[in-house]
């Protein structure tokens, strides 16, 4: 392999992002209504740091700004929140952080600090 290839090819990883899956654990339920939460989810996104690049009634999805760093790709991760209406007064809410292959040493989980910061804004209302 020519070095400009590899060099080449880190930087294409460098630039992937990672889809997030909604996953498969119990989530965490939210006795107020799936707008209410969604609006929390928004101000979660916000307060974390990242951008919202999706919000749809029952799907948020937020991006965290790469940081050039001292390892390539820290930073950048991409974080979805899937919310799940249980009844009208009741929403289950399930986070998941997607992080690229590429600089994953430099990248972190935010799905409890996100958590936390959705149970903050609803405690406020």
């Amino acid at each position: 392999m020519s070095r400009r290839f590899a060099v080449a090819l880190v930087v294409f990883l460098a630039g992937c992002a990672s889809t997030p899956t909604r996953p498969e654990t119990a989530g965490v339920t939210f006795a107020k209504p799936a707008v209410v939460v969604q609006k929390a989810v928004l101000d979660a996104l916000a307060v974390t740091g990242f951008d919202v690049k999706k919000a749809e009634p029952l799907y948020v999805e937020g991006f965290r700004p790469r940081k050039v760093g001292l390892l390539v790709g820290s930073g950048g991760e991409t974080v979805g929140v899937w919310l799940e209406p249980l009844s009208e007064a009741s929403t289950r809410v399930r986070v998941d952080t997607a992080r690229s292959v590429v600089g994953i040493a430099g990248q972190k989980n935010w799905d409890q600090e996100i958590m936390r910061e959705i149970e903050k804004a609803i405690g406020k209302r």
